[in-house]
């Protein structure tokens, strides 16, 4: 039984806050005073009496036994300790958990009721589910405070959720990236009205003119994969879609140019954002398995070809998805022969580590590698898991634009461009552990999105 006063903190929710969006799986608030964003967890909205039933009862464990606080914990427990080492604390937020009473669930979900997309209607807040991180739709204070000239006062956030940009052993011959041929499928099912031209293999390709072109294919076709914030409000996405003139206009400081001119240096600063190193961080020398280190090596085998600047952010993303090289092909195979649950495996992988200086992709790997006893099966499946992690979260960029000559000073987190500089910051977050039954759906959707895709091309070649 819960000790109230000493298991959790309770969270009052600020009366200023602002629907930032959703996924799947989370409802994301930014909380503008604090600088903060609140991150609940969604569950199925029940569809009977029963169903009703079930999450009463849940509510009741939650209380009694907290088993929604120890499924939180666990999950912040993973991503401070996997998926934060691996990305890099510079990339990544601080998290604390945090308790919202039934009565702010539901003056919530009332209250989010005039904002939720109908689509995202199907899942309600889940009680006692919620996180606080920092929100990178602004620059920390910390990282303005030392800088001895003036900024603008607004501050500009590209968000970009760049998807799935390496092939792993079952997807090589596939004839387009599973986000290209996806693209149909979504089409066909009119989830979407417009085929996206964005490829997220020209985004992590390294190639400045691919990389500018797949930022302008985001522009003009954003989807769920590209949104502009300003001063933490949503100022152009899918569903907010004014000219994008306005945007870039006003991020420049009212730079008047053709359009045209404004989306390439917009483009070319977003670019930049992406490939600076600010990590100065190298493998540790002592590490066991060095070709799975040298990540370089697997890509000159690859279609990728990538030469992507080691410890930038684009860098440290691929590097992770790499750590699939089998595909979910092999791991349905795999999960056919056990009888898992969906969570185990986060409890084995944080038992394993520990704090030696040792690489952590190296472990993951030989986890993956390794004939294991029945009881650590779960183990096997971790490189995949973490992989679609990397494959599914988001990056970004927040901008304040230097309002003084800074022509000579050298500064990596100072990008120049043509219209002036300015101060820049890159975060990563829906960093959230996948639950193993992932693994036979993103099977099935990969079957599913290469036959929506041969059934285009075949009726496109009939034209």
């Amino acid at each position: 039984m819960l000790n109230d006063e000493e298991s959790f903190i309770d969270f009052k929710i600020p009366s200023e806050w602002i629907y930032r969006g959703e996924g799947n799986c989370n409802i994301v608030l930014s909380l503008p005073k604090t600088g903060k964003i609140l991150r609940i967890r969604k569950t199925n909205k029940p569809n009977s009496l029963i169903g009703w039933l079930i999450v009463w009862i849940s509510d009741f464990i939650f209380w009694y036994f907290g088993k929604a606080i120890e499924d939180e914990e666990r999950d912040l427990k993973f991503y401070s300790t996997v998926m934060r080492p691996l990305i890099g604390r510079k990339y990544t937020s601080e998290a604390m958990q945090v308790i919202l009473t039934r009565k702010q669930i539901k003056i919530l979900e009332n209250e989010l009721g005039k904002y939720r997309p109908e689509f995202r209607k199907h899942k309600i807040l889940q009680y006692g589910r919620a996180s606080i991180f920092n929100d990178f739709a602004f620059i920390p204070q910390e990282e303005c405070d030392y800088l001895p000239f003036k900024m603008s006062e607004d501050t500009f956030a590209i968000e970009i959720k760049p998807k799935q940009a390496w092939r792993s052993l079952s997807e090589k011959h596939f004839p387009a990236c599973v986000f290209c041929m996806n693209q149909y499928m979504k089409l066909g099912n009119k989830r979407i009205n417009t085929i996206s031209g964005y490829c997220p293999e020209d985004l992590f390709s390294g190639d400045v003119s691919k990389m500018k072109n797949a930022i302008k294919c985001l522009i003009k076709v954003p989807q769920n994969n590209f949104r502009v914030f300003k001063n933490g409000i949503l100022v152009y996405g899918e569903q907010t879609k004014p000219e994008f003139f306005n945007i870039v206009h006003s991020l420049f400081s009212n730079i008047d140019d053709k359009l045209d001119r404004l989306i390439d240096e917009f483009s070319e600063l977003v670019v930049k954002s992406l490939v600076t190193n600010v990590m100065n961080v190298d493998f540790p020398d002592n590490c066991e398995e060095k070709r799975f280190c040298e990540w370089n090596k697997i890509i000159q085998d690859s279609n990728i070809n990538s030469v992507l600047p080691r410890g930038c952010v684009l860098e440290k993303i691929l590097s992770i998805q790499m750590l699939d090289t089998e595909g979910c092909s092999y791991y349905d195979k795999l999960l056919n022969q056990e009888n898992s649950s969906d969570w185990k495996y986060i409890n084995k992988l944080l038992d394993r580590i520990d704090n030696k200086d040792v690489c952590l992709k190296c472990i993951i790997m030989m986890l993956g590698n390794t004939n294991h006893r029945e009881e650590e099966m779960d183990l096997a499946f971790v490189p995949y898991l973490i992989s679609a992690i990397a494959k599914d979260c988001s990056i970004m960029i927040s901008l304040k634009k230097i309002l003084e000559d800074v022509c000579d000073l050298e500064m990596k987190n100072i990008i120049k461009t043509k219209y002036g500089n300015f101060l820049v910051n890159v975060g990563v977050f829906d960093l959230y552990p996948k639950r193993l039954s992932s693994i036979k759906k993103h099977r099935q959707r990969n079957k599913s999105i290469l036959q929506a895709y041969l059934k285009a091309r075949k009726s496109k070649s009939n034209e």
